[in-house]
Order: structure tokens, then C-alpha cells, then sequence
């Protein structure tokens, strides 16, 4: 009979995470090898199931069977422990070793590692104390390049466009044929599409959740549940989750939703430290046309704008005011507030400057309502018109011979402007030597540097200015005009509404007097075709 009968206690662990081969290192291998162990040696004894931890790092301590493993040990419950191998029970080189070579000791902890060959009650000191630590080094060491490796493999993969996530977007779902695809999910993407349009009508997001949860459509988390999908999160406040003001909010500044896909947004700062935390925007890789959209990028980019204005309505109302969010003073820039004032049967209307209302130091530029609309639309369909002449002249333009059209040579020009500018840094840089050598006086040396600086300045100036033109003729020559294509799409609108405004208006600005002024989206596109075209008003014989 032993001396010693040790109350012993098996612990496992395994996590692909680790890069662990899942065969050989199951738990139900580590339970077998370790259980055989104990069988074969007199003074142990088995008194309780095995620790398990399955799917845990072992970069970390804080896994809950490893807890409760001990705690047993501090209420005295074990005295021994035994592990198939020391990578099952730490990958951590620093911790691991604090367990094996101080904490257990101090407890009367038996620490025996079976494939390593270890066991503290037998083993030698001295020895132990160099292989035991290298071996843990080993651990730690392969932990981390394992980590690395998948951590390059999913960089890869977020700069090629591939989808990473665990769960689609809500109004997307992952390709059959290949999960790292991100496809339409038309069950649902019509909501999605319904969202950005009712907040294009002006309704408010808490409107748009009312209303989604009024007609039944299931919130992304129970569509989730729902599809059979394992997926739950700490915003839900009920046994069914509801649309919420947050849930809607997350759609409509979801750039996923005109194709662009953002990923690793998230992360751990490395391999030993499990707290995740959100990475700056500058940090997160995105991938543009990686999936098709599902909203137009203009809609998009007009809902972005238009939720940092305010756009706060009173309670009892479904939607916001016409002018919601476009109306600012022309002097102090701050937006116009609406009035109502009753007058018998009938509502007078007008807007005032906000600033002028609360401290009165900007005059009041009031207006009223019915105004600002009969202007605001005649301005609009006069800015459709001009489009759409400016179409006509492009197409026209498009038709003249190769011959009468005014090509530049743009290439030939800035490769002229960059030769210049290398020899007069060339000039300059010879300066120096010109006036250690005697050629040139200390006065004529800064002379001529200011001058030559002067003239490269000057020659960069214009090289800008070319390379910007050869932009302009491109963009306003025979590419897709987009814009154009929005505009003229309300080429037959009857009435004003939030649509129109927030397709084709960025503000309407109040001045005195009841002059208003209104800044058009695209307005240096329209801009730059207008010089474009002028450039052939003789040719064309047209006024623009």
C-alpha cells in the first residue's frame, strides 16, 4: 500500500481557437488516457468527474471549470490533479508556470502532466525547472503563431470582399454556394428598403419602428430565432423583441446596405488579452461593390445627412414638416423655426430664425410657409429644366466629329509641366555650390532661390490645375451622369414633397426681404458640365 492515497481530479480542455487537433485532443481522449493513468497508480484516486472546459483558449485562466476546479482545491476537497498534456492545461508561458511552480506547491497541489512526463511529487527540481518553463515557452509560442495565422487569413479575406461574420445582415443572408458571399434575402429586404423610404416621406424613426411592429414584420432578432438561427443579444427587454428606435436607426446608417461591406470593427488588442473592443473607423476594412445593395447610394447619403439635422416632431404627428431639417437663416446660418399662429378658422403658418427667437441677436427673417413652397418648387422645376438643356447640349456635343471637338493633349502637358519643375529643383539644388564656389554672392544666392522656388510653386500650381481639367473633361465628356438621371426623374413632379427635397435640395437658406436661396445637391458637377458646355456654344450655336 502507498503512503499516500492522493484525492485526484482529471482536467480537460479543448479549443480550435488554439489551433487544437480536434482527433487526437477530444475530450473524450484526454478523459480515457487520463482515467487509464490513475487506474494503473495505486496512490491515486479518482473522487469526482472530470473538469471539463470544451471550447476555451488556453491562452486564459478564466474558464469556468478551471473556477471551479479551484475552488475545490481551496476548500480542500483535491489534492492532486491530473492533465493529458501542459498544453491542455495552459498555453499562457507566464500564468502556466505561476500555477506549476508556486501556486500548487504553496497548496500541497500533485500536478501531474502525463504525456510530458511530469509529475511534481517524483520529478527532479532541478531539471523541472528548465524543461517545465520551455516547454509551457513552446505552448505559449505556437498559441501565438496559430493566432497570427488566423488573424492574417481573416484580414485577407475582409480586404478580398469576403464576409467573415457570423450572421448576415438583417435583409441579407449567406450564399449556399459560399458562405463568405453575402446574397439578397428576399424575404425580408423589402422592409429594409420600406425603412429608408419612409424616412425619405419624413416619417421620424420611432414612427418607422411603430409601424413595423403595427403590421407584424418580425424585428431582425426574431427573424433571426425565427430562420433557426442560435442568435441572441443583450438588447432585447422582453420574451419577443420588438422594433426599436436603436434597431431602425442601425439600418439606416448601415453602409452595407448600398454594397459596401466594413469589416473588423471590433477586435482584441492580441492573443492573450480576451476583451473585445471597438476599433477606430480609420482601422476598419472596407470593401466597396462587395455585395449588392440595397438602396441607392444617393438615398443613402441624403437619409446620412438629414439625420444630423433635427428633425424632431411634436407627438401627435406621423411624419415631419415638409421643410423639416432644410430651412436656415441666410445670415447667422442657424436653422429656421416653424409657427403657427390660429387666426379664426384658419392657421397662419411662417418660419422665424431659431436665433433670433431665443437671444435676439439675429433679425427675425420670418416668411411665410405657403411662400417658401410656391418658391421652392418654381426654383426646383427651373433647375430640372436647366439640367436637362445641359443634357442636350452634352448629347449634342457627343455628336460632333473627332475633329471639331476640343481634345488636349493632357498627358503630353503634365508630362512638360513635371520636366520643368525637376529642372528648376534641379537650378535650385546647384545654387549652393554656385555660391561656395565664388560663382554667385550671398546676395544673388537667395535671389535666385527665392526665385526658382517662386517659379516651382507656380508650375505645381498648374500642374494641379490640368490635372484637375483632364478630371472635369472626363467626368462632364461621355461618362454616366447620374445625377443628371435624378434630376430628371421629377422632370413632371405636381407637388412639393420630403422626396423631391431630399433627393435634389441640400438647404434653403432665409434672407431678408423674403429672398431665399436655395443650394442644390451636385452643384459643382452642374458647375463643371455648364463650363464644359459653354467651352462649344460656338460650335453648337446654343445658349446656355
Amino acid at each position: 500500500m502507498p503512503d499516500k492515497v492522493y484525492r485526484t481530479a482529471i482536467y480537460c480542455r479543448l479549443s480550435r481557437e488554439d489551433g487544437d487537433k480536434v482527433e487526437s485532443n477530444s475530450i473524450a481522449s484526454q478523459r480515457a488516457i487520463c482515467e487509464d493513468y490513475i487506474a494503473r497508480h495505486d496512490d491515486l484516486e479518482l473522487v469526482c468527474e472530470p473538469f471539463v472546459d470544451d471550447g476555451y483558449s488556453g491562452v486564459s485562466f478564466n474558464r469556468p471549470q478551471f473556477k471551479k476546479l479551484e475552488e475545490a482545491i481551496r476548500k480542500g476537497a483535491l489534492d492532486c490533479i491530473v492533465v493529458k498534456d501542459l498544453s491542455r492545461f495552459s498555453r499562457n508561458y507566464i500564468d502556466g508556470g505561476r500555477y506549476i511552480e508556486k501556486i500548487f506547491p504553496q497548496l500541497g497541489i500533485r500536478f501531474i502532466a502525463i504525456n510530458d512526463a511530469y509529475d511534481s511529487l517524483t520529478g527532479d527540481p532541478q531539471s523541472d525547472s528548465f524543461v517545465i518553463p520551455f516547454k509551457n515557452l513552446i505552448n505559449d509560442s505556437y498559441c501565438k503563431d496559430i493566432s497570427m495565422k488566423i488573424r492574417s487569413s481573416l484580414e485577407v479575406k475582409q480586404k478580398s470582399g469576403e464576409f467573415v461574420g457570423s450572421f448576415a445582415p438583417y435583409g441579407y443572408m449567406k450564399s449556399p454556394e459560399n458562405k463568405n458571399q453575402l446574397i439578397v434575402d428576399e424575404a425580408v429586404s423589402e422592409y429594409v428598403q420600406m425603412i429608408f423610404s419612409m424616412y425619405k416621406d419624413g416619417f421620424s424613426i420611432g414612427r418607422i419602428a411603430k409601424r413595423l411592429n403595427q403590421m407584424g414584420v418580425l424585428s431582425p432578432m426574431e427573424y433571426k430565432h425565427s430562420a433557426g438561427v442560435k442568435f441572441d443579444t443583450v438588447f432585447k427587454t422582453g420574451d419577443t423583441a420588438k422594433w426599436t428606435y436603436k434597431a431602425v436607426q442601425r439600418i439606416l446608417t448601415n453602409e452595407v446596405y448600398i454594397g459596401v461591406l466594413a469589416q473588423g470593427k471590433r477586435g482584441t488588442p492580441n492573443y492573450k488579452v480576451r476583451v473585445v473592443k471597438s476599433k477606430d473607423e480609420s482601422e476598419w476594412v472596407k470593401v466597396e461593390n462587395a455585395h449588392e445593395a440595397l438602396v441607392s447610394y444617393e438615398d443613402f447619403m441624403a437619409v446620412k445627412v438629414m439625420m444630423q439635422r433635427d428633425m424632431r416632431c411634436s407627438p401627435d404627428q406621423n411624419e415631419a414638416h415638409l421643410f423639416s431639417g432644410f430651412l436656415f437663416c441666410g445670415d447667422c446660418q442657424q436653422p429656421m423655426i416653424r409657427k403657427t399662429v390660429p387666426s379664426k378658422t384658419k392657421k397662419y403658418i411662417y418660419y422665424v430664425c431659431s436665433t433670433n427667437k431665443h437671444s435676439r441677436t439675429c433679425s427675425p427673417h420670418s416668411i411665410a410657409a405657403k411662400e417658401v413652397e410656391e418658391k421652392v418648387f418654381r426654383a426646383i422645376h427651373d433647375q430640372i429644366e436647366l439640367v436637362i438643356n445641359l443634357e442636350h447640349a452634352l448629347a449634342m456635343i457627343e455628336r460632333l466629329p473627332s475633329q471639331s471637338r476640343k481634345a488636349f493633349n493632357y498627358e503630353a502637358q503634365i508630362a512638360k509641366i513635371e520636366e520643368e519643375i525637376e529642372r528648376y529643383q534641379k537650378l535650385k539644388l546647384g545654387l549652393y555650390e554656385n555660391f561656395i564656389g565664388g560663382v554667385i554672392d550671398k546676395s544673388e544666392y537667395f535671389e535666385f532661390r527665392n526665385s526658382y522656388t517662386k517659379i516651382i510653386e507656380d508650375k505645381q500650381d498648374a500642374l494641379l490645375r490640368v490635372k484637375k481639367e483632364m478630371k472635369q473633361t472626363v467626368t462632364t465628356g461621355t461618362t454616366e451622369r447620374n445625377w443628371v438621371t435624378l434630376f430628371k426623374q421629377y422632370e413632371n413632379v405636381e407637388e412639393l414633397n420630403r422626396r423631391v427635397l431630399m433627393s435634389l435640395v441640400d438647404r434653403i437658406l432665409i434672407h431678408e426681404n423674403h429672398a431665399i436661396e436655395i443650394v442644390f445637391k451636385y452643384k459643382d458637377e452642374y458647375q463643371q458640365t455648364l463650363e464644359y458646355v459653354l467651352g462649344y456654344a460656338d460650335e453648337l450655336d446654343i445658349a446656355v
